[in-house]
């Protein structure tokens, strides 16, 4: 009987092959999720898989984290949807729209898919921006995490610590210089904008002091860099100023807490245990922070005078 193509049909989860590109943006907290999920209704969303193989096994096209969840949980049945049968440019096409699609957002698989599709089968930049709607330069920049990023920064890509738009900028420099400057950039709180900045600064300058430090010291350079470039650009004007910095620290404090949140929920019970005490002053912290915050922005948003805040 032939097989039916975009129908749902019941797959054994050992029939299905795992694409290495598509696990480059599978994190743990994405499988915990759908774990989780799995673990009380079973996997309710089907995965997109290819036609079968000569030896009988599919090819994952969309959802890795969830087959990846079900396999965790001992789920040996899941839901599938074969897509009708066509070539390896066809299914690497079919993944990279599913991965525009941001059902499960992954930066670094699009950048996989696509260096595999123009660089080993030659599909054209501009038929890919067609394809998924984006722009050449979209595409350009997702070409290059793939091509130019270090492991190590794919890494922090990958665990949500450094967003996408950040790494485009982190891609421009060179692949030794990159996991220093992120990581010293994120601890900063730096954004993205920040980030692009002295990353320009970085290739535009001929003294290897100034690089270094870019590097090793990246807020002290965006204050130093911003105040020697003052006049010629407004934009990076008050760069070492209360507003900046305090805004530096929010950035920093929310990126650590999301950082702590996130290891929480992907630790073990002996894990969380050992570490009750902190994670219990952390949220009566979150709450006590919640509180304050809703006050101040609420008094600022309603233009309140600032010596008639009730503490």
């Amino acid at each position: 009987m032939p097989v039916k193509m975009n129908e749902a049909r019941t797959l054994k989860t050992r029939q299905i092959l795992k694409n290495p590109v598509l696990t480059l943006g599978v994190s743990q907290k994405d499988v915990g999720k759908y774990k989780k999920v799995a673990m009380v209704y079973g996997n309710v969303a089907p995965v997109i898989v290819s036609a079968p193989e000569k030896s009988g096994e599919c090819v994952i096209l969309a959802g890795s984290a969830r087959l990846e969840a079900c396999t965790q949980a001992g789920i040996n049945e899941i839901p599938a949807v074969m897509a009708r049968d066509c070539d390896e440019v066809g299914r690497l096409k079919l993944s990279l729209m599913m991965s525009a699609l941001r059902e499960e957002a992954s930066a670094l698989s699009e950048g996989a898919l696509i260096n595999q599709l123009i660089n080993e089968y030659g599909v054209a930049p501009r038929e890919l921006a067609n394809l998924l709607g984006k722009s050449k330069a979209w595409v350009s920049k997702r070409l290059s995490m793939d091509q130019k990023l270090s492991e190590t920064v794919k890494g922090m890509v990958s665990d949500g610590s450094l967003c996408p738009r950040s790494a485009e900028e982190v891609a421009k420099l060179p692949a030794e210089v990159q996991t220093d400057f992120a990581s010293n950039a994120v601890n900063c709180g730096l954004n993205k904008t920040e980030m692009g900045f002295l990353v320009q600064s970085y290739r535009n300058t001929y003294s290897d002091d100034v690089r270094r430090k870019i590097v090793e010291s990246p807020l002290e350079a965006l204050s130093s860099l911003g105040r020697h470039s003052r006049k010629k650009s407004p934009a990076t004007a008050e760069l070492n100023g209360p507003g900046r910095k305090l805004g530096s620290a929010a950035n920093y404090a929310a990126q650590m807490l999301l950082k702590a949140v996130n290891m929480a929920e992907n630790a073990d019970k002996e894990a969380v245990f050992a570490a009750g005490e902190q994670l219990g002053r952390l949220r009566d912290i979150t709450a006590e922070t919640e509180m304050a915050l809703n006050r101040l922005l609420a008094e600022v948003s309603l233009g309140k005078p600032w010596g008639e805040r009730a503490w």
